[in-house]
């Protein structure tokens, strides 16, 4: 049967073939064989516009790709299902190149064409380009919704670059809702996209939003060193990688991280190129950075000119989430010059051009609130506002702490702990002025003595209570809330202090900078809250390991730095070694079955050639690097540049 089975379906192909091989147009009636050639151009249409999709990015930026799809919509005979990629991919390429509003044009003719079709594909093209649009327009959860539904229908059918590129997406918008983890996420599946598709955009794309995220959560060290990976791609792939934006994020890092001139230095270059690349868009933002850079050097008339060139710039495009930050920083500017007013009305106009972007950013706009009341004097509501602020803050990143950099929650309770200081102040000084307003009143000298001593011990009381609240948060502050150990912050500390005191042929120290290998796979085999109890065991060990002296501190999720004092490198290696035992023959079946840990690490001493404590950081880094390329769960260390490796 299964021979006879195999036999006729032979036959029906041989017929089928020989049947169509002669069916030609000559063979057919004139009006079957033009509607025949018209199905068979169509069908080669589409095909083409297809594959133009599927382009990398760079390629769907160009001119070229312009005229190409116009001079297909200049066609009168087009069918509506190439009629409707053509639009599609001329929206594409009008969104790649900053014109939202020229973008939702030919997208709002697309979609009853996509209607019409009703096709799977098309569809997915369709929500391919909406969603690039939706975030150019501030819609930012549709524009969310869309991705993460359009992934999974496609993630097996896509080429790699285009997979990439819609996962990089997601992962921004994720940022822009402070959904770090999912952010985090998705941008791992984009760089594994990027690789493996050796895309040069695509990868440096990747690096420039690791950089965005970071920078969103003030880690500014971190985000300078995405955006300078990012550069350093597009300068070795100059004709395949082509965004200048990188060098304006990288400005704005600077800037952040107070290094203003490199700042300034990065945003006239930006400047240049927009101009030489008629980027209205980039030159708006290059106008941006160098207004929040005036900002920080309190030179406010010269940052509200850039903020008004700008805006007259950004007004060209029609960009909402770019238009939201531009009134914020108006705000901010005017706030700096003491004109209230104005200051609020940019708040409710950036509230007004993004309102899902405002409602994202509740934590920054309360504080903006906060600082106006302050200036008005109304300190209980600008107290009020600023708790608000920071309930928000917390809400947002408590859920990412083994995600991301505690700097930015730092840097808010700082804030927050300066701003009661000086509520603090505030009140004692308007008790002093109403104390002065009324002595003369010699009826009153009494009650007003009784009263000075009220609002003394008042004050006293508030004053001591405030202090021991600013110990406690300066404490909480420096420690890191999984080990208790102290975090990145405070061991940059103690290893600067380490630094300054240590002097050529009289004190030395050493380093040692430890990863857990594979640590994510603990955490998706047995879950965060096993992860967690890992690392507090890994933290308890080194700590019983080390020495009195020693100082060990947790400066990321599942990678932590040991201080050696008066240690030079051979003992340093064989502390190394020792903890690298001792994790391998560490028991963890009271936490779960099946654990196991290695880990990899970098040691190098401080010497005298190191002037400054960055380049003794750095070099313990890269030898913890070269340990995981090497094959993890060794020790690596150095001395002048001479490298050793021990297992």
């Amino acid at each position: 049967m299964q021979k006879l089975g195999k036999f006729i379906l032979f036959f029906l192909i041989f017929f089928s073939c020989n049947v169509f091989a002669f069916i030609t147009p000559d063979t057919l009636s004139p009006g079957v064989s033009k509607h025949l050639s018209k199905s068979i151009n169509n069908t080669a249409l589409q095909s083409q516009l297809y594959g133009m999709s599927n382009l990398s990015v760079p390629e769907r930026k160009q001119e070229a790709f312009f005229i190409k799809i116009n001079n297909l919509l200049n066609k009168k005979d087009l069918d509506n299902h190439s009629q409707a990629l053509a639009n599609i991919l001329m929206a594409n390429y009008h969104v790649l190149n900053s014109d939202t509003l020229r973008a939702r044009e030919f997208m709002t003719i697309a979609q009853p064409l996509v209607q019409s079709v009703n096709e799977a594909s098309l569809y997915n093209q369709y929500d391919y380009v909406n969603v690039f649009v939706l975030r150019s327009e501030g819609d930012l959860e549709e524009a969310l919704k869309v991705s993460e539904d359009l992934y999974e229908k496609v993630k097996d059918k896509w080429v790699l670059n285009k997979l990439g590129d819609l996962v990089l997406e997601n992962a921004y918008i994720n940022a822009l809702f402070a959904r770090y983890r999912e952010s985090i996420q998705s941008l791992d599946i984009a760089l594994d996209y990027s690789l493996d598709s050796n895309d040069p955009y695509l990868i440096s794309e990747t690096y420039n939003v690791f950089g965005i995220l970071y920078s969103f959560l003030n880690d500014h060290k971190s985000a300078i060193m995405y955006f300078e990976k990012a550069i350093d791609v597009m300068q070795q792939h100059p004709n395949l990688v082509r965004n200048i934006y990188f060098y304006a994020n990288l400005a704005d890092s600077y800037r952040q991280d107070d290094q203003y001139e490199k700042a300034l230095e990065l945003t006239d270059k930006t400047m240049q190129l927009a101009i030489r690349e008629n980027d209205i868009p980039l030159q708006a933002f290059a106008h941006q950075v160098k207004a929040r850079v005036y900002t920080n050097q309190e030179k406010y008339e010269e940052a509200l000119q850039q903020l008004k060139s700008a805006k007259t710039l950004q007004e060209q495009v029609g960009e909402q989430m770019f238009g939201y930050e531009l009134y914020l920083d108006f705000a901010s500017a005017y706030l700096k010059l003491g004109q209230i007013d104005e200051a609020e009305e940019h708040i409710e106009l950036a509230i007004d051009s993004a309102k899902e972007a405002a409602k994202l950013d509740d934590f920054y706009l309360n504080k903006l609130r906060s600082d106006i009341e302050a200036k008005r004097g109304n300190f209980e509501q600008a107290y009020n506002l600023l708790s608000k602020s920071s309930r928000a803050y917390r809400q947002s990143y408590n859920d990412n702490l083994t995600y991301v950099s505690n700097l930015a929650r730092e840097q808010l309770d700082q804030e927050r702990l300066s701003f009661e200081n000086k509520l603090l102040e505030n009140e004692v000084a308007l008790n002093s002025k109403y104390v002065d307003k009324y002595k003369s009143y010699s009826n009153f000298l009494i009650a007003f003595v009784i009263l000075l001593f009220l609002l003394m011990s008042i004050g006293f009381w508030l004053f001591f209570k405030y202090r021991r609240l600013a110990k406690t948060n300066e404490q909480l502050a420096l420690t890191d809330t999984l080990t208790k150990l102290p975090n990145r912050r405070q061991m940059f500390r103690k290893l600067d202090n380490e630094h300054v005191k240590s002097v050529p042929g009289q004190s030395i120290y050493s380093l040692i900078i430890f990863d857990i290998d594979h640590f994510k796979t603990i955490n998706d085999r047995f879950g965060h809250h096993i992860g967690d109890k890992v690392i507090k065991r890994i933290a308890s060990i080194t700590q019983h390991t080390l020495r009195e002296e020693d100082t060990i501190g947790r400066i990321s999720g599942e990678e932590f730095l040991i201080i050696l004092p008066e240690t030079v490198l051979k003992d340093a290696e064989v502390i190394a070694r020792r903890l690298n035992e001792r994790f391998a023959n560490a028991e963890f079946s009271d936490l779960a079955e099946g654990i196991h840990l290695t880990a990899s690490f970098g040691v190098t001493e401080y010497s005298q050639e190191d002037e400054r404590l960055d380049m003794v950081i750095n070099r313990a880094d890269r030898l913890l690097y070269k340990a995981k390329k090497e094959g993890r769960n060794r020790v690596i260390s150095t001395f002048n540049n001479d490298d050793t490796d021990s297992n």
